[in-house]
């Protein structure tokens, strides 16, 4: 898939009242990967399979890390692949937020309207 970019974060969120989009967007930032470091990080530890357990990918980390990167192989069709990876690892970290956003503001009932007074 494409990079996560900010105009798509934009129109997923774009149904969203201005505190819950700054919540979002503080929730989303700190958890968010970056494309460019996962790669570095990839590029020098990547035989030990970090690349893959920073995106939540344990299962290949495990593999990589006990095989050293597959002998190489892993290792280097990785260097091809983490930044679909950490698209995709962004992409599905804004709508596991979105959704807890989302459910949390259904959970809260409106507030009672104001009393009205007579003369």
């Amino acid at each position: 898939m494409a990079e996560f970019t900010f105009m798509e974060q934009q129109m997923l969120t774009q149904d969203l009242s201005d505190q819950q989009k700054v919540l979002f967007n503080g929730q989303f930032l700190s958890e968010r990967k970056d494309r460019t470091l996962i790669f570095v990080v990839s590029l020098v530890f990547g035989y030990l399979g970090v690349d893959r357990f920073l995106v939540g990918d344990i299962g290949w980390g495990v593999l990589k890390l006990l095989t050293f990167g597959g002998c190489g192989i892993l290792w280097l069709v990785d260097l091809f692949l983490i930044w679909n990876r950490v698209d995709d690892f962004n992409r599905r970290k804004a709508h596991e937020l979105l959704d807890t956003i989302r459910m949390t503001t259904r959970a809260t009932p409106p507030p009672p309207p104001p009393a009205a007074t007579t003369a």
